[in-house]
């Protein structure tokens, strides 16, 4: 029967840590990645924790911060804050990793990530520095304006396919003057990715089940058995 387990056990493997811990969970609000001088964010660290054991390491790069609590707010970010987050509780395993990219521009075009798979919503947002008023905005994907709602404000694609990867930037007015944004580079993987790339694993699990199987009824087979008469017979002597 333990034989039957491992192919189990094999599955939940990728979810476990090597030192038996989960991993703790690490967020930005608001959720863009990218975002202007003097912006604010906070990251929050998620966790299980014991009740009065909320100690928590950050760190910025590689290096620890001197930050114990389980959101870190930013105010006014500038080029410094830009780079790699990750944290940790004293029950959780490092977190995954939060990259931060900080730039010095009038109009920014933010996304919570780069990367999506299809069905995923996407939500893109024209922003200004220092949040002034912006007029006449127009997204761009691959160099054709795309219509939205003005009244939501951002651009929002649900649910996206491959069709929506490309090159996005927008475009607006401050006062009366019109400004451009740097471009993103977005990807859309689609579900036959998904697919394909747990192939190999869920292929190498079925071999394992079917000769861990193969050796549990072998060994069945042998334990309920009929037995054999081993001993040897007397021999007569003259």
């Amino acid at each position: 029967m333990q034989l039957l387990l491992l192919p189990f056990l094999l599955l939940l493997a990728p979810a476990i840590r090597s030192n038996g811990l989960p991993r703790a969970v690490l967020t930005l609000e608001p959720p863009w990645f990218n975002m202007l001088q003097e912006d604010n964010v906070t990251l929050i660290c998620k966790g299980f924790q014991t009740p009065g054991q909320d100690f928590i390491e950050w760190f910025h790069n590689g290096s620890v911060l001197s930050i114990h609590q389980d959101s870190y707010f930013i105010p006014h970010v500038n080029m410094e804050h830009s780079g790699e987050y990750q944290c940790r509780t004293r029950q959780t395993a490092l977190s995954n990793s939060v990259k931060l990219q900080v730039s010095s521009d009038w109009l920014l075009l933010q996304a919570e990530r780069l990367e999506f798979m299809e069905g995923d919503t996407m939500i893109l947002r024209c922003h200004s520095w220092r949040s002034k008023p912006l007029y006449k905005i127009v997204y761009y994907h691959n160099n054709t304006s795309l219509k939205f709602d003005p009244q939501v404000f951002n651009y929002i694609v649900s649910p996206v396919n491959h069709t929506h990867s490309g090159s996005y930037y927008c475009q607006g007015n401050l006062g009366y003057n019109s400004h451009v944004s740097e471009t993103l580079v977005i990807t859309v993987q689609g579900s036959s990715f998904k697919i394909w790339y747990f192939v190999p694993f869920y292929l190498v699990m079925g071999i394992l089940f079917a000769v861990d199987t193969g050796l549990y009824f072998t060994l069945q087979r042998e334990v309920n058995g009929p037995k054999k008469n081993t001993r040897r017979p007397l021999t007569r002597w003259h």
